[in-house]
């Protein structure tokens, strides 16, 4: 057996984050303690500024390369590949979205991300607006907005500048710029189970965030929702990009360990279920490449399309995950082996950007028949 997943978006883009990615895996895999990691993610972002990364999607006259949504899924595909532990579909994809809405205002923040200077965190609610026992809320104070509560589990770059967040005040969108060490505001630093790392944000008690304010109203929301369409839509990118990693690294596993005198590859049980992954991932490409020329085109994004999309790689991602690591049997649980890390960022898609229940609502709301046939 062998396989080798064909690229959704092959050109220079991928072919840099992929190279890099590969490098940053083979020394993450070695490190054990977070802030080995941490430090190893902060030296391989700055080889990403250098590389001109973070200018990517951002206006030529911010100071950008003017690319667009095609060009960030090449970088993320590349990164996925090797389940690089940094934001990339965030900071290269939602932020420049966000940041879009508040007109004017946001050019000087679109050109400190360009030139590398700003580290650019976006905390979107209610993606990142529930926390136990701390829900956000929010409201105005005469045009100051007036936060309680936290934000959790926010993507964020190592070390980053300022966090970009978007909530609904008194029914008004509204997008605002918080720097880092603004002392109104409690930073919680966590890594996921695949090693990225997020950023809680803690407001406290109906905290006054006076000269935080970057734009509100209609414009900011139809940005938001811009923004997180797509957010989803890069993580189907990864998730693709994963699984069809998995599969290759699967396949020469099964290849070259032997039992029984025998490599595992020419077992009947486990080619069924090699057979059962390659159509999964075949379907879950054909899905994202199809969106991928949807998405690209211009006119309206195809909402029903990428909620659907979302809906069936998020479940898909995690049953090829558990599949994968069953095969590979007791190394398949081991750190040091890169698909038990592929398998980690498999496990992370399903809560990316709306979670089953949420895009599921979002289906029954745009269409009331199926919610009353239901």
């Amino acid at each position: 057996m062998s396989f080798a997943a064909a690229p959704m978006v092959p050109g220079d883009l991928f072919d840099s984050a992929s190279r890099l990615a590969a490098a940053c895996d083979a020394r993450f895999a070695r490190l054990i303690e977070p802030e080995a990691r941490a430090a190893l993610l902060t030296e391989v972002w700055q080889e990403i500024t250098a590389l001109g990364w973070p200018a990517v999607a951002v206006a030529e006259e911010a100071g950008g390369a003017g690319g667009t949504l095609r060009d960030v899924a090449a970088l993320v595909e590349g990164g996925a590949r090797s389940a690089l532990a940094l934001p990339l579909a965030s900071a290269f994809g939602v932020v420049p979205l966000l940041l879009a809405g508040a007109g004017g205002a946001g050019g000087e923040v679109l050109a400190g991300i360009a030139a590398g200077t700003h580290r650019v965190a976006a905390a979107i609610a209610p993606v990142h607006g529930t926390a136990a026992g701390s829900p956000m809320a929010a409201r105005w104070s005469d045009a100051a907005p007036r936060l309680s509560g936290a934000m959790i589990g926010i993507d964020c770059p190592p070390d980053p500048t300022h966090f970009l967040v978007t909530c609904r005040i008194e029914g008004e969108a509204a997008l605002l710029l918080v720097p880092r060490g603004d002392d109104r505001v409690t930073l919680r630093h966590h890594e996921r189970i695949d090693g990225r790392p997020t950023i809680d944000l803690h407001f406290g008690e109906d905290r006054r965030l006076d000269g935080t304010l970057l734009a509100r109203g209609e414009a900011v929301g139809e940005a938001t929702a811009r923004a997180l369409r797509a957010g989803a839509f890069l993580a189907c990118v990864e998730a693709v990009a994963a699984m069809g990693a998995l599969l290759e690294q699967t396949i020469a596993y099964l290849s070259n360990r032997v039992q029984f005198d025998a490599p595992l590859a020419s077992f009947q049980a486990l080619r069924h279920k090699v057979a059962e992954l390659y159509v999964a991932q075949e379907n879950a490409r054909a899905l994202v490449t199809e969106l991928l020329d949807r998405v690209a085109a211009p006119g309206a994004w195809p909402d029903r399309d990428l909620d659907l999309a979302k809906l069936y790689l998020g479940p898909a991602s995690r049953r090829f995950a558990a599949t994968t690591i069953q095969l590979h049997g007791g190394m398949g649980m081991t750190e040091e082996l890169p698909a038990s890390r592929l398998a980690k960022r498999l496990l992370m898609v399903e809560f990316e950007y709306g979670d089953t229940a949420s895009h599921e609502a979002r289906l029954l709301a745009a269409d009331p028949l199926a919610e009353a046939s239901a």
